[in-house]
């Protein structure tokens, strides 16, 4: 499964049907119940991690100038690893751990959507010893407290990809965030339908997993860009599909019976918004305006269906998969006593546009590679990306 990563470490995946997260949590409560919690803000105060630094992707480092020679075992928990976005992300975190001889175990857990075992998860995670905590916290609030747990236990804590209004504060509830400038990408992804609908017309807008951090951030961005524009109007959104390419299709059909007139869909998962197309192509309607997060999939169903379809626009951002290397890098950086000055907050411009006139800019399309390959979102190889989706 790690053909890709060195084989002197020791991988560990932990499943949905292993009972020592359960136990382990009962360990780490009994150990806050006979000491008072530690600070990580404290234990890590020395180390430069630059917290609020924005930046470009290209300001971005290799882990091997921050391993250090001081053992420690990494782990991340996700909040629901179904999707091929998660698993891309997933090997992402792997592949950068590789890199470094000192990182002697490699832990993965999958709550399934499941909050109340994503919090057994990271507390089992860090009352066995794991020294980074990456975080992908779907439920949002409700496992802050378990992430409280595991930064006062000893852990860098770091959740990703959540906007710039994550509950909980920086030190004690983890030791920082990760992201883009989620509200930021929400405004311009809005500005560019509102732009190509001349500021009129009717828009469908996509969210994900319900109570998601990332969906309330896009929200705070694409809402009040919309709101300003009198011609443009929101029939519905955001619209729960757990970035389930099924749940879109069945939700899509629905609404095209719905509304008779949708010029444009907001979406923020480019392999989940194939299923509203899919629901476009059985309808037999035109295809409207659309913007999302890049994915080889789209990019080949534009270049198939714009001839076809004239008012077929799309344009795209990374699904910056990345971005769990930058939060392995920072947790690393933070044990090892080393400053990672690269910034935290990334800032992210626009990968692919269909109505631009540099047709490099135009979405890309790479048949060898399997649907399910984010060709500007990872920093995979080719190879890589085969290996993962068994192509």
């Amino acid at each position: 499964m790690f053909k890709a990563l060195s084989h002197s470490l020791r991988s560990t995946i932990v499943s949905s049907r292993r009972p020592i997260t359960l136990a382990a949590a009962a360990v780490l409560a009994a150990q806050f119940a006979a000491s008072p919690a530690a600070s990580a803000d404290g234990k890590f105060a020395n180390v430069d991690l630059a917290p609020e630094k924005r930046g470009p992707v290209s300001e971005l480092i290799d882990i091997t100038a921050l391993c250090g020679d001081k053992p420690i075992k990494v782990a991340y928990s996700d909040g629901y690893g179904a999707t091929a976005w998660r698993k891309i992300s997933r090997r992402e975190f792997e592949v950068e751990a590789a890199k470094c001889p000192n990182i002697t175990d490699i832990a993965y857990t999958d709550a399934q959507g499941n909050p109340e075992k994503q919090i057994s998860d990271i507390l089992g995670l860090a009352a066995q010893g794991y020294d980074v905590i990456v975080v992908f916290p779907d439920a949002g609030e409700a496992i802050l407290k378990a992430m409280r747990q595991a930064t006062a236990a000893g852990a860098a804590v770091i959740p990703w990809a959540v906007g710039l209004n994550f509950p909980g504060e920086r030190g004690k509830d983890y030791l920082l965030t990760v992201t883009e400038s989620i509200e930021e990408t929400a405004r311009n992804r809005a500005e560019w339908i509102s732009k190509q609908l001349n500021y009129d017309g009717n828009v469908i807008a996509f969210g994900g997993l319900p109570g998601n951090p990332i969906v309330a951030a896009e929200e705070r961005g694409w809402r009040p860009v919309f709101d300003k524009y009198p011609g443009v109007k929101v029939l519905e959104g955001p619209i729960d599909t757990n970035w389930d390419p099924s749940q879109y299709q069945k939700i899509m059909a629905s609404l095209l019976s719905k509304y008779p007139k949708i010029d444009a869909i907001y979406a923020d998962y480019g392999l989940g918004v194939m299923g509203a197309l899919r629901a476009y192509e059985a309808a037999g309607k035109p295809i409207p305006i659309i913007t999302a997060e890049d994915a080889n999939e789209l990019g080949c169903f534009w270049r198939a269906h714009k001839d076809s379809n004239p008012d077929f626009k799309l344009a795209t951002t990374s699904g910056r998969n990345w971005m769990s290397r930058l939060a392995l890098r920072k947790g690393v950086a933070a044990v090892e006593g080393i400053d990672d000055t690269e910034p935290s907050i990334i800032l992210l411009d626009t990968k692919e546009d269909s109505t631009a006139a540099d047709e490099s800019l135009w979405p890309k399309c790479d048949p060898s590679l399997p649907p399910d390959a984010l060709l500007s979102s990872t920093m995979l190889t080719r190879d890589q990306l085969r290996e993962l989706f068994g192509k």
